[in-house]
């Protein structure tokens, strides 16, 4: 019977132990997951108290982190705890690790879209993001600008939609069936806005330097061109195009308009808008008269919108870079119409200073027509403008 009992015993042993350290198993995970979760919400509880001054407004549980973002007057604070640590952390820290890189280059190109290239270069990186902002279908990241030249007033940030950086992300979140992108050409109607214009092109090389500048800067211009020179320059006439400016007629041999025979003067437009419409397929609508000048009899004999300017840089005198700069930032306000040429090294030299510096002050630097169109004005035929202001 001993012996009975004897070879019995092992299997009694299994039967008991088995079902305990289950138990003690599943009771240390449970007391872990407490202690987990009492250390999480400690932590969230400490975060709420030392922000009682201000709004709670999110505090949200997500897969891998709890969000909480507070609002006091125009100031807003936003944490993130580690759902199983307890620590404070940071977005960052949930992008994949072998994806990090592709996450700062949508980022990177995301700001590009968005901010002339003098502030998206600067931004470019991990270390300028100074808090990030999380909303149902989006990433707002806020940079610090501090060392930007030229410093502006706005503040810096970039929405990211979700759908952008869901491959590189480690949580769960919700994706929008569409959504747009933040554009620097979507220009707003209640900022400052000037229209830059230059004369007496195409010039080759230069014109396009001048393109790629305002390409750069997120700028648009308005080009008007000599007619006789249209010819010997189809490929900047459509780079113009290209790039979201646009083309005008500033007549076909640059003659004076008071001093030429009305019969000349229309003559010559007819022969410039042809070879114009031979390269784009397009029509001209507006016209600049050499030196500005023009009679009545000329507005209404041709069917155009005739635009001047408002503020001349002179930079055909004093081909001085400093000095078109001046020309321009001492006088420049909403609605003007500038003068330059693309003509001489010095203007291409002054653009490429003076668009970062315009947005720094606040404008966005336009064609004629989106200045009329941001300023909701309708401009007509026969008609000559200096300036496009609300009145």
């Amino acid at each position: 019977m001993k012996e009975v009992y004897f070879k019995l015993l092992p299997m009694v042993f299994f039967i008991l132990i088995i079902p305990f350290l289950v138990y003690v198993s599943d009771t240390k995970h449970k007391l872990v997951s407490v202690f987990d979760e009492n250390t999480v919400q400690k932590k969230v509880n400490e975060i709420i108290n030392s922000n009682q001054d201000k709004e709670l407004v999110t505090n949200e549980s997500y897969d891998k982190f709890i969000y909480l973002a507070f609002h006091k007057e125009e100031e807003d604070t936003y944490y993130v705890v580690d759902a199983k640590t307890g620590e404070e952390t940071t977005i960052l820290n949930y992008i994949k690790e072998e994806k990090r890189e592709d996450f700062f280059n949508k980022v990177s190109e995301l700001l590009h879209l968005k901010y002339p290239k003098f502030i998206a270069d600067f931004l470019t990186g991990e270390e300028k993001i100074i808090d990030i902002e999380l909303k149902d279908n989006e990433l707002i990241l806020y940079y610090n600008k501090e060392g930007l030249t030229p410093m502006v007033e706005e503040e810096i940030l970039l929405h990211v939609n979700y759908n952008e950086v869901k491959d590189y992300l480690d949580f769960t979140l919700s994706l929008d069936s569409e959504y747009e992108n933040e554009n620097g050409y979507h220009y707003d109607k209640n900022k400052k806005t000037i229209a830059l214009t230059f004369d007496d092109g195409p010039n080759g090389e230069k014109t396009n330097r001048i393109l790629n500048f305002l390409e750069e800067n997120k700028a648009h211009a308005t080009f008007f061109m000599v007619g006789n020179r249209m010819e010997y320059g189809k490929e900047v006439i459509l780079n113009v195009l290209n790039k979201g400016c646009e083309i005008g007629s500033h007549s076909y041999n640059h003659k004076n308009m008071k001093r030429t025979k009305l019969k000349d003067i229309i003559s010559g437009e007819e022969k410039t808008h042809e070879i114009y419409k031979s390269i784009t397929g397009k029509d001209l609508i507006y016209t600049r008269p050499p030196y500005g000048s023009i009679t009545k009899q000329v507005k209404e004999s041709l069917n155009t919108i005739f635009i001047n300017w408002n503020i001349d840089t002179e930079d055909w005198l004093h081909r001085d870079k400093d000095k078109i700069i001046e020309a321009v930032m001492k006088d420049v306000s909403d609605g003007d119409i500038i003068l330059m040429h693309d003509s001489y090294e010095t203007t291409v030299e002054a653009v490429e200073e003076l668009l970062p510096i315009l947005y720094a002050n606040g404008y966005q630097v336009v064609s004629v027509s989106e200045l009329a169109n941001l300023k909701g004005i309708t401009l007509e035929n026969h008609s000559l403008y200096r300036a496009l202001k609300k009145v």
